[in-house]
């Protein structure tokens, strides 16, 4: 997992050029103002910006990719991620969806959490489970972005 703000000049510094260029065009646009759902970052390269009320962490699934590398950005409101870094057991996940590339599981294995607030992101490469959406003091209503980078372009 990459972690970075994107209100901070240097940002970029330690991205593998890949996600520097991405969020280079992240930064250059209107995020308070992106219309919800699916649009094209760039070509082959897609995004989805949503808004929902977040909730405690606690009963919901984590998800873990495989073909395609999460770039989370938050745009308002606040809110925590639960990740795991350690490799994941395989056999404490449901079965694997290919056409939408995630599968779930109950519990993240040594499992830490992450804040997030306006302008920072979380990058999550493939078989890095994580849990966003969850509350930090109470529930609020986000807005975020997730963009899906193929794996094949890192």
């Amino acid at each position: 997992m990459l972690l970075a703000d994107l209100s901070r000049d240097d940002y970029a510094k330690s991205l593998p050029p890949v996600f520097a260029r991405l969020c280079g065009k992240l930064k250059s646009l209107d995020l308070a103002n992106l219309e919800l759902g699916w649009q094209d970052l760039e070509e082959g390269i897609r995004m989805n910006v949503m808004s929902f009320e977040t909730t405690p962490a606690e009963g919901k699934k984590a998800e873990m990719h495989r073909k395609f590398v999460d770039i989370q950005l938050l745009i308002e409101g606040e809110e925590m991620i639960e990740y795991g870094l350690s490799q994941p057991d395989l056999s404490k996940y449901d079965e694997y969806r290919d056409e939408d590339d995630y599968q779930l599981t109950d519990a993240i294995d040594d499992k830490n959490e992450v804040v997030l607030k306006p302008n920072m992101f979380a990058i999550f490469l493939p078989y890095e489970p994580h849990k966003p959406g969850n509350s930090v003091n109470s529930n609020n209503v986000l807005k975020k972005l997730v963009v899906k980078v193929p794996v094949e372009l890192l």
